[in-house]
C-alpha cells in the first residue's frame, strides 16, 4: 500500500479544482454574489480534504520509526520478511503499520489480541501485496480473533477444527494459536494467508477461485488449471496442495496461494504452471 500515491492524490486536487470551479460559477450565475468564488474554494478545500484524508494520515504515521518490539517480533516469526533486504523489509514495515492503523482487529469475547497476533495478520497482508504496492485492502470487514480453534457454531473446544473463516460479507475470523503454527511451521498451511486469500476472491462478490483484478483469470488456462487440480486433488493424486483444496474452487485458490508463499520451490518444481499463474497474479517470486 502507497502511503502517499501521487497519481491518484493529483487527480483529487485536480477533481477538487474542477469542483469548486463549477460551484463558483454557478453561485455567480444564480446570484451573482461576489461570495461565490469564496463558496467554490471553500468546497474544493473540503473536498480534497476528505480525498486525501487517508493518505495525509499514512503519512503522519510513517513519520515516527517503527516499534523496535514490533520489528523483533517480525523478524522472529515472519521468515518471508527476514529474507527481504533493508529496502524491502522498511516497505514490508510500513504496510504492516498501514493495516494496522486502517483495520479493525479485535478479540471474540474476552480475548485480548496480543502484538504477535496483530503482526501476524498484517504481515500475511503485506507478503500478498508485496509485489503489487497499488493494492489497497478493503476496511470493510472486521477481524475477529479467538484464543485458539472453535467449531461451526463459535465455541471453543479441544475437538473444535476451524482455525479460520471469512464470510461472504461479514467479519474475518482467525484462531491465534493456529495462525501463530502456521508461521512457526512454514509447512504450506498458513491460515493468515488462506482467509486473506478468500478475501481477494470474494472481493467481486463470488467466492468462486478468480482473484480480484486478475487479468489472466478472463482466459481459459486460469479456468483450466483451477479444474484440472480439483480433479487431480480429488481422485487422490499427488500433489503440492494441501488435500483441503478438494472442497471447491474457492479452496483450491486458498490452498494454492499457501503453497506459493510457504513452499514455493516445491510448488515451481512439482507444478510449475500453477505457480507461474500465481507469480503473474502476485508479481513477486517467493522463492528468494
Amino acid at each position: 500500500m502507497r502511503a502517499w500515491p501521487r497519481q491518484l492524490v493529483r487527480f483529487h486536487y485536480a477533481a477538487a479544482v474542477a469542483v469548486g470551479v463549477v460551484v463558483a460559477l454557478g453561485a455567480a450565475a444564480v446570484g451573482g454574489h461576489p461570495a461565490g468564488a469564496l463558496l467554490g474554494v471553500v468546497v474544493a478545500a473540503g473536498y480534497a480534504g476528505s480525498a486525501t484524508r487517508r493518505y495525509r494520515r499514512r503519512r503522519a504515521l510513517l513519520e515516527a520509526p517503527m516499534d523496535e518490539a514490533w520489528r523483533r517480533i517480525l523478524e522472529q516469526r515472519v521468515a518471508y520478511y527476514r529474507r527481504l533486504d533493508e529496502a524491502g523489509q522498511a516497505r514490508f514495515e510500513n504496510d504492516v503499520r498501514i493495516f494496522l492503523a486502517e483495520q479493525n482487529v479485535t478479540g471474540a469475547g474476552e480475548h485480548e489480541v496480543d502484538d504477535a497476533t496483530r503482526l501476524l495478520i498484517a504481515a500475511s497482508a503485506a507478503m500478498l501485496t508485496n509485489g503489487t504496492p497499488d493494492f489497497e485492502w478493503p476496511n470493510l470487514r472486521d477481524i475477529v480473533v479467538y484464543p485458539q480453534a472453535f467449531d461451526d457454531d463459535y465455541h471453543l473446544s479441544e475437538d473444535a477444527r476451524v482455525a479460520g473463516q471469512v464470510h461472504r460479507q461479514g467479519p474475518i475470523i482467525y484462531s491465534a494459536r493456529d495462525l501463530k503454527l502456521g508461521f512457526r511451521r512454514e509447512e504450506g498451511h498458513n491460515v493468515g494467508l488462506h482467509e486473506l486469500a478468500h478475501v481477494l476472491d470474494l472481493q467481486d462478490g463470488h467466492a468462486d477461485g478468480i482473484p480480484v483484478d486478475a487479468d489472466f483469470t478472463a482466459d481459459a488456462p486460469w479456468v483450466g488449471v483451477v479444474t484440472d487440480r480439483l480433479r487431480r486433488l480429488r481422485k487422490g493424486r499427488p500433489s503440492p496442495l494441501r488435500d483441503y483444496g478438494a472442497i471447491n474452487e474457492a479452496e483450491l485458490f486458498a490452498v494454492a496461494v499457501e503453497a506459493f508463499f510457504e513452499k514455493p520451490d516445491e510448488l515451481a518444481r512439482r507444478d510449475p504452471e500453477l505457480f507461474d499463474l500465481l507469480h503473474d497474479y502476485f508479481q513477486q517470486d517467493p522463492r528468494g
